[in-house]
């Protein structure tokens, strides 16, 4: 279920007695916990209204989250409970926990909303199968990358902005998939613009110069261009910054699968101005690796994916040192 979808539900059919509400994607995680408590208590900072709890402190106990659930006076009609952590009610010391919530939930008090915000809970449990048969199930993945640029234009009609599909998907590959980070970088790209203008790459280039998420960018160009010391230094950079290794290596991995579609297109006679739409990159990126195909050769093509890969075994499967296996991959490719 969409937040929009949430949302008319909630009006048309009002709240449920139970909710849980999980995921990775933490931006509708806690969207999708607004909306629900507003239908349900109105006001979702009513400290009288609502009591937010945290099952990874140890002191608290399923029996503190049914007394505030049956916490229900002259003055506040309607409660509801948010139970954070609520992944921790899996662990084994947590099963007695677990039980009680699940007893409750087949009886719960009426005129509460108990909401449990999870990562994510054992959807086998006795405890998912009565939140399911009593209330309500939301789950909030990710985006998967191919769906980040139709959530990037959407974004951008919302405060309106047109933003074309080369440029969304540049934005994509430059920041990932978090909707947070998006929704952060869309807000200071509209601001950068001014109402009604249209996001460029220029505006892109301009904005994410001083983010982190540049450095991925300025870390293949120097790899693609055998800037050793620089590349070093950007991943280094972004290490510190903790950017995650797999994805630093996949954007990796896309530059020179995309430096050897623009050097056999250079070798086959096509122009530089056709590879942007034949590759679906952004005319600017096709111009750098227009640029940089000359450096390579086949050989050293086939060579560079080789490393790749087996940069990528010994990231997921060596125990090697993250950073030491990325800085001898860069070394190499920049050889």
């Amino acid at each position: 279920m969409n937040l929009r979808a949430l949302n008319h539900q909630l009006g048309s059919e009002g709240t449920k007695p139970l909710y849980l509400i999980q995921g990775g994607e933490r931006l509708l995680v806690d969207e999708a916990l607004r909306l629900v408590l507003e239908h349900a208590v109105g006001d979702p900072g009513d400290a009288l209204a609502v009591t937010r709890v945290d099952m990874a402190e140890s002191a608290v106990k399923a029996r503190d989250v049914i007394s505030a659930c049956r916490a229900i006076g002259l003055f506040n009609p309607k409660t509801a409970v948010v139970v954070r952590a609520a992944e921790q009610l899996d662990e084994k010391r947590r099963v007695s926990d677990r039980d009680e919530l699940a007893n409750y939930a087949d009886k719960p008090q009426r005129g509460a909303t108990l909401i449990l915000v999870a990562s994510k809970l054992n959807g086998s449990s006795r405890l998912s199968k009565r939140i399911k048969k009593h209330g309500t199930i939301l789950s909030f993945d990710p985006l998967k990358q191919r769906e980040v640029p139709g959530w990037l234009q959407q974004e951008a009609r919302a405060q309106g902005h047109r933003l074309d599909g080369p440029t969304a998907r540049l934005i994509g590959e430059l920041v990932g998939n978090t909707l947070l980070q998006l929704r952060l970088v869309m807000d200071q790209l509209s601001l950068y613009v001014g109402r009604g203008a249209p996001i460029t790459s220029d505006a892109v280039e301009a904005v994410l110069a001083s983010t982190r998420a540049h450095s991925i960018f300025e870390l293949v160009d120097a790899v693609g261009e055998r800037r050793v010391q620089d590349a070093l230094t950007h991943l280094n950079a972004m290490l510190d910054h903790r950017e995650q290794p797999l994805r630093i290596l996949a954007m990796l991995v896309r530059h020179y699968r995309l430096l050897w579609q623009v050097w056999a297109a250079r070798h086959q006679g096509h122009s530089k101005d056709s590879l942007a739409k034949a590759l679906r990159i952004h005319p600017f990126q096709a111009k750098k690796l227009w640029a940089q195909a000359p450096k390579f050769d086949e050989p050293s093509l086939r060579v560079a994916v080789e490393q790749l890969y087996a940069s990528d075994c010994f990231l997921k499967s060596s125990g090697l040192d993250n950073n030491t296996v990325l800085e001898r991959l860069i070394m190499e490719l920049c050889a």
